[in-house]
């Protein structure tokens, strides 16, 4: 993608702590003001005004049952015509968590899941862009598919926690070190991981397109690994967010606090390698479409926040 926006997938306990951040972080990511990809919309035809008797119709053609679209789902501004089309893409397709029924059926149930509401929330945005019933399903086929397909990361240099000799799981976090959701989600992913005994990356997404010094924070982490001091930093930085956001020259002080050696800080911000790797993290987020932090993936497969123990739980998948 040509831009760094900020898409599979946010306390201190696990318990009931983490299920309340499961709830909240299920819906909620840093993103930046990245604008959408072109495409090209198909205009309905102008259509005239529909008697209020239950049913659909179009300008030119035989009246159509109303399909009734799910509480679930906010469709914003769609008039009757794009609700028609939404209902018709979610009718014909398959719900995406697995379950034998519809896409529309799954969105009305009462547990519906984090993937069911994402890829929802897509088909309203392309109906409202005034795309046609067969490139809305073509745009939420590719997002299935995309969320299924095994992504692969380069970990030279990355942080980590845990072993990766003998770790049962490979879980990775794309993060920004201002991103109120990040700080929400990082004590109880590293919990997760020691839990089930999986290793932990991190990778940076820092969204200097909306947190000016989300970048800087970036290098600053990735230039203390090498001083053994990563987790200090990591743990500093969301702790002390308000001030790495509002003040200028946070960066530096935080990390002198968290017991940096500024001397050889200086010294390896110096390195070009070290802005490489926030670079090489960019590219691979990138290349994965990735629209929001924090997103996670468990053995090179996005994982929603509210899923993660349920995937660490199961067994190493191929």
């Amino acid at each position: 993608m040509s831009d760094r926006t900020v898409l599979g997938v946010v306390g201190r306990t696990i318990g009931y702590s983490a299920v309340v951040l499961g709830f909240m972080l299920s819906q909620c990511v840093c993103q930046n003001n990245r604008p959408d990809e072109p495409i090209t919309a198909t205009s309905p035809p102008p259509g005239r005004p529909a008697p209020d008797d239950g049913v659909t119709r179009d300008a030119e053609g035989p009246a159509k049952a109303k399909i009734e679209l799910p509480a679930s789902l906010d469709t914003g501004d769609l008039d009757d015509d794009e609700k028609r089309v939404l209902g018709e893409v979610l009718s014909e397709q398959y719900d995406p968590c697995g379950t034998p029924k519809s896409f529309l059926e799954s969105l009305k149930g009462d547990d519906v899941c984090r993937l069911a509401k994402d890829l929802g929330a897509m088909a309203v945005k392309s109906v409202s862009q005034g795309l046609s019933k067969r490139q809305v399903t073509k745009v939420l086929l590719e997002e299935t598919a995309r969320r299924a397909k095994k992504a692969t990361f380069d970990f030279t240099g990355s942080p980590f926690e845990g072993d990766p000799a003998t770790a049962k799981h490979v879980m990775v976090k794309f993060t920004d070190f201002q991103c109120p959701y990040c700080k929400m989600a990082s004590e109880p992913a590293r919990e997760l991981a020691k839990k089930y005994d999986a290793v932990l990356y991190v990778k940076m997404l820092p969204l200097d397109a909306i947190h000016k010094h989300s970048h800087e924070a970036a290098r600053v982490a990735l230039a203390a690994n090498r001083q053994g001091k990563f987790w200090k930093v990591y743990e500093h930085f969301f702790e002390n967010q308000d001030t790495l956001s509002a003040e200028d020259g946070a960066v530096r002080k935080l990390a002198a606090e968290a017991g940096v050696d500024m001397a050889q800080l200086d010294k390896d911000l110096a390195d070009p390698a070290v802005e490489a790797l926030v670079a090489r993290d960019l590219a691979e987020s990138d290349k994965l479409q990735l629209d929001g932090t924090p997103t996670f993936f468990v053995d090179g497969y996005v994982v929603d926040y509210d899923n993660l123990e349920t995937v660490l739980k199961a067994p190493k998948r191929d």
